[in-house]
């Protein structure tokens, strides 16, 4: 099996004004970059600066504002002869536009995340449109991830909350693998295991867990890149990805109103290491309380009616994918739970 893991990993305060030093050390000096919609304006100057301070040639340089597959390959194969690397700055849709951009023209890709929502900056997956409808296209796992925390402290705290969320659901992704392999046999990848459980783990053991500490903000970051390389160690989104990923997948499809992915990930978590008599639970409500994870889900509850109706469409999301969910009678229970239980009463409205 061949398993790649990023080479160049830099998180740290004030990365992005040593973007170019990063790029020339590693052999890159001609680079097709690439920016969310409204990136440009926020860091657009200091990765300018640090580029030309190092000589780096930008042969192609775009907005990437659709992650619909059409316009991704429109893109892709049009790049310059002689680009050596590709630069994805910006959020989900312009880091998975990179990420699959590069993949397509077999060419290492430089991830620089400006919010930390989820884990799919480091992966080895992009999240598509096809037709209007989202897929997880196969992509190379980026070469290199520089995140600059002191970007990250300046998001709005939402985006944050929706990283730990994802993260902390590695806890009922694995579970719901270890339940796969004793009820169909399929096979479990220990190192990926236990690369994604001491992601979450580093998180839930460091003693001050506030979004606005630059020194906790690196342990996510670090945290969320852990999780990407487990995926890429197991050659499937299993260790990161469970039951409450496929809720939150049905929930996007039926609510009015989808909220970010880690955000609605990690009340799934809640819901779904319950039904899982998960030992890990209470470590879970407890971290996502101290965080302030829960509180910002109070301010803003899930569409309830939707996400009971969501538990009920998850297992058909994505057909024979065993979870806590495919046991008999596991759905009613958990639609009842959530239903009934006065615990559930401020985070769905």
């Amino acid at each position: 099996m061949d398993i790649r893991i990023p080479s160049l990993l830099r998180i740290k305060p004030d990365t992005l004004f040593k973007l170019g030093k990063y790029l020339r050390k590693n052999g890159f000096g001609r680079i097709a970059l690439f920016f969310g919609d409204g990136i440009e304006d926020l860091v657009g100057k200091s990765i300018r600066i640090s580029l030309d301070s190092s000589e780096i040639t930008v042969v192609h340089q775009e907005v990437i504002r659709s992650n619909d597959v059409t316009d991704i390959m429109g893109v892709a194969f049009h790049l310059p002869r002689g680009t050596q690397a590709i630069v994805a700055v910006g959020g989900g849709v312009a880091v998975d536009g990179g990420k699959y951009i590069g993949f397509l023209n077999q060419l290492p890709v430089i991830a620089v995340p400006t919010a930390i929502s989820n884990d799919g900056f480091a992966s080895p997956g992009a999240s598509l449109r096809v037709d209007g409808q989202r897929i997880s296209a196969k992509a190379a796992i980026p070469f290199g991830v520089v995140i600059d925390t002191t970007v990250i402290a300046g998001c709005p705290r939402r985006f944050t909350h929706s990283g730990i969320g994802d993260l902390i659901s590695k806890y009922s992704a694995i579970a719901d693998w270890k339940l796969s392999y004793h009820a169909t046999g399929e096979a479990i990848n220990d190192f990926s295991a236990m690369i994604a459980l001491q992601s979450v783990e580093n998180l839930v053991n460091h003693p001050i867990k506030k979004i606005d500490d630059l020194d906790f903000l690196q342990l996510v970051c670090g945290a969320l890149v852990m999780s990407g390389v487990s995926m890429e160690v197991a050659g499937s989104s299993r260790p990161a990805s469970g039951s409450e990923h496929l809720i939150s997948h049905a929930y996007d499809h039926l609510a009015a109103r989808p909220r970010m992915h880690g955000e609605q990930v990690g009340v799934a978590t809640i819901a779904t290491t319950w039904l899982q008599d998960n030992p890990s639970r209470d470590t879970v409500l407890r971290v996502l309380e101290q965080t302030g994870f829960t509180e910002s889900i109070r301010l803003d509850p899930l569409e309830r009616d939707t996400f009971i109706n969501a538990i009920r469409e998850a297992p058909a999301v994505k057909p024979g994918y065993h979870t806590v969910l495919s046991e008999p009678g596991a759905v009613e229970r958990l639609q009842a739970h959530v239903a009934d239980d006065p615990f559930w009463q401020d985070l769905l409205a």
